[in-house]
């Protein structure tokens, strides 16, 4: 009996030793190449995903075909839905985490508008897009204004999610009730 109680707790250690593990390579490839470096992989998610899907729809429904970006695409919870809903358009996500990257991939296997690269954007051309969608920490928005600013074309846009753009007046400002839900459109 004494064996048997043993031996369960030993085969309980070790299942717990493998979740722990599994749950440590998962945090390591979802925020160890872009953390790091930028910001972690934290999807849009809710009103300020629902919001900013709506504004970007509001923009492609009735323009020649166009190109938007996801800077730190992440999971690809916006880019998606847009590519779904608008084949037309070509969409690019650019992420750098592994994981967020080759799920991303997988999810869109079947839309032939969206492709993800896995590089840094700030080593990413960005001059042929129309919109650029950022979700990034002050921190890396102080950083990427000036790319911005320097490699958009003219008439182009970009919606930032949270953090805005520094220096630089928004065209307009969406607070969804909090400053947790509130987003902002550039022109460059």
């Amino acid at each position: 009996m004494v064996f048997l109680q043993i031996m369960c707790l030993f085969m309980l250690g070790i299942v717990c030793i493998g979740i722990l593990a599994v749950s440590l390579i998962f945090i390591y490839l979802t925020v160890s190449a872009g953390f790091m470096h930028s910001s972690p992989a934290v999807p849009s998610h809710g009103k300020v995903k629902a919001a900013i899907i709506a504004e970007a729809s509001s923009i492609l429904k009735n323009k020649l075909p166009q190109t938007v970006m996801d800077l730190g695409s992440g999971w690809g919870t916006l880019l998606l839905p847009l590519a779904k809903e608008f084949p037309k358009h070509n969409f690019v996500g650019v992420e750098r985490g592994f994981l967020p990257y080759w799920i991303s991939v997988w999810r869109s296997r079947k839309l032939k508008n969206l492709i993800f690269l896995r590089q840094d954007f700030f080593e990413t051309n960005i001059s042929d897009a129309d919109i650029i969608f950022v979700f990034l920490l002050n921190s890396t928005m102080s950083k990427l204004t000036a790319k911005i600013k320097n490699e958009m074309k003219s008439n182009s846009l970009v919606i930032a999610n949270r953090f805005p753009m520094k220096d630089t007046q928004p065209y307009k400002e969406v607070n969804l009730g909090s400053k947790y839900y509130t987003y902002y459109v550039y022109k460059n």
